[in-house]
């Protein structure tokens, strides 16, 4: 039997007032994949939908602020233990004064606990050495990750269940 197959994106929202500012979500406790972990924002695609539609839904559902799609960072694909994702990063930034606020997310997926803004793209290096896609995306983009090193870290890994 084969696995279902998750469609995700997440965001890079950059702070308006400051672009060298991104925000980052922490993870919760019982997360069944990166508990505790801090990361980007993400959400499941639903049937249909396009990418830039999915990260503003993000920033709508699960941050209470809306943003606009500046670009695209990359995509990974990673065999997990009860399914396999395809995952995309794509970057935001935050419209006029609204600031978010996980808080008041209406969200039916993963709750995050708690929200920061950074300007330090190691904040994402432990997630992404426990196997997160978007933050092993987005250190790539900035550098800071070997694309083939991490690749070949995660075939065959259990890190992610």
């Amino acid at each position: 039997m084969s696995k279902p197959v998750k469609y995700t994106v997440a965001v890079v929202l950059k702070n308006n007032q400051d672009p060298n500012e991104f925000l980052v979500v922490k993870r919760p406790e019982n997360d069944p994949d990166l508990a505790g972990h801090w990361g980007l924002p993400a959400t499941t695609m639903d049937e249909g939908e396009l990418p830039e539609n999915v990260a503003g839904r993000i920033c709508k559902k699960k941050l209470n602020c809306e943003a606009t799609p500046t670009r695209f960072l990359g995509i990974m694909f990673q065999k997990r233990n009860s399914y396999d994702i395809f995952l995309m990063d794509i970057e935001m930034e935050l419209k006029g004064s609204n600031k978010p606020d996980i808080h008041q997310a209406q969200t039916k997926g993963t709750a995050y606990t708690e929200q920061k803004w950074s300007k330090d793209p190691l904040d994402l290096m432990p997630s992404a050495k426990s196997g997160s896609c978007c933050s092993s995306i987005f250190l790539t983009d900035r550098g800071l990750l070997n694309r083939e090193e991490w690749i070949s870290s995660l075939e065959g890994s259990d890190v992610v269940a």
